[in-house]
């Protein structure tokens, strides 16, 4: 047995055009079977290394590119990421952005094919991986039609079939519910135990990852800068408590006392494509309430969101702004009371700049000029957007992509904010710079619905749950109410406590 599976050396890299480099100084060994875990502020670094280890840095991004990466002994200069595919496999931060068929079972097979595998293989390596990652029941589908978390079960599930030797995976567990993510994680567990595999993950939410970690490597500014290993792990998770725990049970947002008229009321709503996707939803939220949207992948989260604005047929039911029935207002006018962050931001970016991308609904919806609403530059500069301004917004990170979606609907306070899963990508520090928004979005008599799989935060954020399943909303409760709720029925994984938290790299 080869006693390492990659060895980085005095590894540096530049983007084109950028200011500073985006790696420097890296060395790293990795062994066989080694669980490690990689993490840091957003920017910091930590994909860029990882498209190193693919052979993608320098084939297929534009930089320059000092010292030396070895996959099996394989030099990623001389190699391309075809020829490493079989030996390492990269699940990205956005799925979508490597499924490249029509059709769940064809993407699980399309690395074991391009290997020159035997069709009976390949069809084992199919069923195995789908049941590895709890998608068996989703073979036949089309991908078009799987929500944000079937897709990165479909993503993950697709490099698993490759058996790689190192497997990579860049925030795995952001799109899954609580239950999948346990589901993953125990399946990295045994493949690196029972197979030898190298797992590397990218994180930012720690507390599940850490027990099956053999190390943990800390980055800033493209360097490894803190190595934490065995009881050290443990020690490093106490000290860098998750951002949520230190806010004082004084400071949770305090739920109103439900009076008339609600700010946004829901009524028998069931919508979706060809046929109802939600089933007979109602309910009613108070200004200044934050309702955490939860539930399991496909149970209908991101269709209610896009519901509300109108993207999708509403076969029955009623929506309700401030008493006015909007149920059947066109988009265009609904989007200047519903503002829209979707699951993946790539779905709603139009503009060439980030400047103008976040000026953008403030302009149709709101008839301001270019550079008249002053708010735009000011919230950019709070999410640490500012610097990127002239920047075309498809080159930014995802997470900075969802902060720069989330400006532009602040940017024009719409009086109902639908979020779906804002804090993909985003590290502590950012995370708590958007939910504070929300805080302030709250105290203006806004009403927010966020999609979330993290109970802590849903714990210490939001006032009330609503939590679905299969197209139906079965619990809808303030936050302690809703949890006790979830307990009684065994949903023991949307517990606070049974998710994955923050930490960060403070102190």
């Amino acid at each position: 047995m080869e006693k390492y599976v990659a060895t980085i050396k005095n590894l540096s890299f530049t983007y084109y055009g950028a200011a500073g480099p985006a790696l420097e100084g890296i060395n790293l060994q990795l062994r066989p079977g080694e669980f490690l875990i990689l993490t840091g502020p957003s920017g910091c670094g930590k994909s860029t290394l990882a498209l190193c280890l693919t052979g993608f840095i320098p084939h297929g991004y534009t930089g320059l590119m000092e010292g030396t990466v070895e996959v099996k002994g394989l030099d990623t200069r001389e190699n391309t990421p075809g020829r490493l595919a079989g030996l390492v496999g990269l699940v990205q931060q956005d799925p979508e952005m490597q499924l490249c068929t029509l059709r769940v079972m064809d993407e699980v097979a399309f690395g074991p094919e391009n290997l020159g595998l035997d069709p009976a293989e390949v069809t084992a390596r199919v069923r195995w991986a789908l049941a590895a990652v709890g998608a068996s029941d989703l073979a036949e589908r089309d991908l078009y039609s799987l929500s944000g978390g079937e897709k990165q079960k479909v993503a993950i599930a697709s490099v698993l079939a490759m058996r790689p030797s190192l497997l990579i995976l860049d925030e795995p567990t952001a799109n899954l519910d609580p239950r999948c993510t346990a589901e993953v994680l125990a399946v990295m567990e045994k493949l690196r135990r029972d197979e030898d595999i190298t797992v590397i993950v990218i994180e930012h939410r720690l507390e599940r990852l850490l027990p099956l970690a053999d190390r943990a490597l800390y980055m800033e500014r493209g360097r490894i800068v803190r190595e934490f290993r065995g009881e050290e792990l443990s020690v490093q998770a106490a000290q860098y408590r998750p951002f949520y725990r230190k806010i004082d049970r004084a400071g949770k947002p305090r739920v109103n006392t439900p009076a008339p008229p609600p700010r946004l009321q829901v009524e028998g709503l069931a919508a979706g494509y060809e046929a109802p996707l939600l089933k007979d939803v109602s309910f009613s939220l108070y200004p200044g309430e934050i309702a955490a949207v939860m539930g399991d992948n496909g149970s209908g989260k991101s269709t209610l969101l896009q519901a509300l604005l109108g993207l999708l047929k509403i076969f029955r039911g009623k929506i309700y702004l401030d008493g006015t029935d909007i149920t059947h207002e066109k988009v265009s006018r609904k989007a200047g009371w519903i503002g829209l962050s979707f699951q993946n931001p790539n779905h709603q970016l139009f503009e060439s700049t980030v400047i103008k991308e976040a000026e953008l609904p403030s302009l149709f919806l709101k008839g301001c000029r270019p550079g008249e609403n002053r708010r735009v530059l000011s919230l950019l500069e709070q999410f640490d957007l500012l610097a990127y301004r002239d920047q075309l917004p498809f080159a930014l990170s995802l997470g900075e992509k969802k902060r720069l979606t989330l400006v532009s609907l602040l940017a024009y306070s719409p009086p109902v904010l639908a979020l779906d899963e804002p804090l993909v990508g985003q590290d502590p520090h950012r995370s708590e710079l958007l939910l504070g928004a929300l805080q302030e979005h709250r105290a203006r008599g806004g009403v927010t619905l966020m999609v979330c799989h993290d109970p802590a935060v849903a714990s210490a954020w939001c006032g009330r749950i609503l939590f679905l399943e299969q197209g139906g909303l079965i619990i809808d409760a303030p936050t302690e109410k809703a949890f006790a709720l979830l307990a009684a029925r065994g949903l023991t994984h949307y517990l606070p406590g049974s998710s994955s938290g923050f930490i960060t790299g403070e102190g």
